[in-house]
């Protein structure tokens, strides 16, 4: 009879070889896992597509989802007053766009149209170091809504807070991953902007 330490140990040992083979088992599945494709960001629905709108910039500018085409484009969703969320948010596309060695278009799209004016927004992307190099959306609700909805997008209300998201749309207008807020980071941005 071999002692309860020898069996404790073989008993480990085995369960630790099962969950290897398992491990690896799972790895060559072929899963629709995003991690599985190669995407660092969650995989978008098929179909989801960058809708048709006609916005202002920042600078007064009209801005079409038509001359976006032909290039991927970031989209995120920020408000010119928001002091934690949207700063994070911008910072870490910074980051991704620094990482990545080159400027792909970036578009803010605004989900407080009664609060983001010009100003807060040319100061907005002021203070986060990304004057020329994304531009701030806005519009009236109208306007914004049927971009707000083709995210899957909540504005900014009253006691609740906006959907925080970043979405990679590839330069045929379809949107292909997304981040929450909390799992952005720049590098794992910079690695989905490659892949397009």
């Amino acid at each position: 009879m071999l002692p309860t330490r020898v069996l404790l140990a073989l008993t480990t040992l085995c369960l630790c070889a099962a969950a290897a083979v398992f491990g690896v088992w799972l790895a060559q599945r072929g899963d629709e896992a995003p991690a599985a494709q190669g995407w660092q960001g969650s995989v978008r629905p098929p179909g989801a597509r960058l809708p048709a709108f006609s916005l202002t910039t920042q600078d007064g500018e009209a801005m079409t989802a038509a001359a976006l085409r032909g290039r991927p484009v970031i989209v995120t969703f920020i408000y010119s007053t928001c002091e934690d969320t949207c700063p994070g948010q911008v910072q870490s596309i910074r980051g991704a766009l620094d990482d990545l060695g080159r400027d792909v278009p970036v578009i803010g799209v605004s989900v407080d149209p009664a609060g983001d004016t010009l100003r807060r927004a040319q100061a907005f992307l002021v203070e986060q170091s990304m004057k020329g190099r994304m531009d701030f959306l806005l519009g009236t609700r109208e306007e914004l809504e049927p971009v707000w909805d083709a995210f899957g997008i909540a504005p900014q209300r009253d006691g609740r807070d906006h959907s925080a998201y970043t979405v990679l749309v590839d330069a045929e207008g379809r949107q292909r991953t997304g981040f929450p807020a909390s799992q952005l980071t720049p590098r794992a941005l910079a690695a989905d902007l490659a892949r397009l």
